[in-house]
This record gives C-alpha cells, structure tokens and sequence, in this order.
C-alpha cells in the first residue's frame, strides 16, 4: 500500500504544478484622469494578486520581465505616449497587455463650435471637445458628443494665426453601439478670406474588429498652414455595412476632444 501512495502523491502534485502552469493572470488596471492632460498625469497601476509584479513600457514595445518595475505612479509629460503594461508571476502565466496612449495639448483653442449633437449624448456642450476629458470606450460618461446626421461640423477658433502642421480629433469606434468611424474627414483652414481644404483621409469599416476603442485620427497639413480658424468636416456611415446587425441603418458618430499643433 505505501508504495501506491508515493506515486499517487507525485502524480497529485504534478496535476497541480501544470495546472497552475495554464493558469493566465488577469490584466492590471491603469487609473488615471483621462488620456489627455494639459502639463502632465499620472497614471496609477494595480494588481491584487500577491507574489506578482507589473511590468511596464512608454516606448510602445511589449512589456517583458525585464522591463521597468511599476512601483510608484509613472508621470507621463510627452505627447502622445503609449503605456503598456502587464503581470508577472514566477508560477503563472503572464497576463495580456493593457494599454492607453495619452495625448497632450496642443495650440491654445478660444473657442469652438460644432453641429447640435442628439439629445441623449450632449455632453457638457461644444466645451465636450476641448475640455481634456474623455478618452473613455464609456458612452454614457458624459464626455462623449453623439451624432446621428449625415455631416458633423466643427469650427475651431485660435487666439491669434499660428502655424498649424497637425490637426486631430478623437473618436469612438463601438460596433456593438451603432458606432463608426466616419467614411471621410476633411480638414480645411481659413486662408485669404476663405476655408480651403488642407486634408481629407478616408476610411474602411473593419469588420474583423472586436469590442470598443478610442481612436485619435490626425490630419497632417503639408508644411503646415498659418491660421486663426480650422474646419473639421466628418462624413457619416449612411448605411451600415451588410454584416453588422444594424445593416442599412444610419450610424452614429461619437466625438470628445479636437486639437491643433
């Protein structure tokens, strides 16, 4: 009999080790204001789990066990920095990557003024969209301006002409919502008395994407154009693609933060 039980024990124990082997950890959470900040922000990382570690780059590279330590609040100053992040563990597998790519501002905006957004996602008014609050997959977080036409417009007005090489705005892509990507962005400038185009980008409807993203589009303007006041012209998904649920409705277009640089 003892010597079924040493084997029996072993076996147990080698059940257990390749179990914990398999095992993947969850992905840590990131805590921070918003994605877009004016000087700088901190971004917060956690984990509950004991015995483990965070791992963590701003250099866009996957992190590895050999990557920086979190140990404290990272404080992200540049412009359009990439945070990744992951956990570490000696006895289970490491967990999937988390990211969030935070944007700073850019050229002083006095004002601007944009299409009626739907009722129901009005946010805080034309301020929604230069507030430097959002960049949450959240639609009901009230920083989001919704819209269901076939054109949005906004107007962007700077204090004083300045030169103007790169103009973004932020939007949602959530096809579970009804939410697109528009089929094309035009980027005009005022110049000699007149908005004249600067850039346009089209775009395709993936439908190999999965889940809700932010999605920060920016429009680079040829030697850069000096200006007081820039146009943004975003066409809508009249109809929805034929392999989406929703196919041959409108879409809906949700939009948080515009910016100059």
């Amino acid at each position: 009999m003892k010597n079924l039980i040493l084997p029996t024990l072993l076996l147990l124990c080698t059940v257990s080790t390749n179990a914990q082997d398999n095992f993947q950890l969850a992905r840590p959470l990131l805590k921070y204001p918003s994605v877009f900040f004016t000087n700088e922000v901190a971004v917060e990382m956690a984990f509950a789990e004991a015995n483990t570690q965070i791992r963590y780059t701003l250099d866009g590279q996957e992190p590895t066990e050999n990557a920086p330590l979190y140990t404290q609040p990272v404080r992200i100053t540049k412009g359009f920095t990439t945070v990744k992040a992951r956990v570490f563990s000696k006895i289970y597998q490491p967990s999937d990557v988390v990211e969030a790519t935070f944007i700073k501002d850019g050229l002083p905006i006095k004002s601007v003024e944009n299409t009626p957004p739907n009722q129901k996602y009005k946010g805080s008014g034309a301020m929604t969209l230069i507030d430097n609050k959002g960049g949450t997959t959240n639609i009901s977080s009230n920083t989001w301006l919704g819209f269901q036409a076939d054109t949005v417009e906004i107007v962007m007005h700077l204090p004083k002409k300045e030169k103007v090489k790169n103009v973004l705005v932020n939007l949602l892509r959530d096809y579970g919502s009804w939410i697109f990507l528009p089929e094309k962005i035009e980027v005009y400038a005022f110049k000699n008395n007149a908005f004249q185009l600067v850039d346009n980008k089209a775009f395709k409807q993936d439908n190999n994407i999965n889940g809700s993203a932010c999605v920060a589009v920016v429009s680079a303007l040829k030697n850069g154009i000096r200006t007081d006041k820039l146009k943004i012209q975003l066409y809508l998904v009249k109809q929805i693609p034929d392999w989406h649920a929703g196919k041959g409705n409108k879409s809906w277009i949700f939009i948080d933060e515009v910016k100059a640089y």
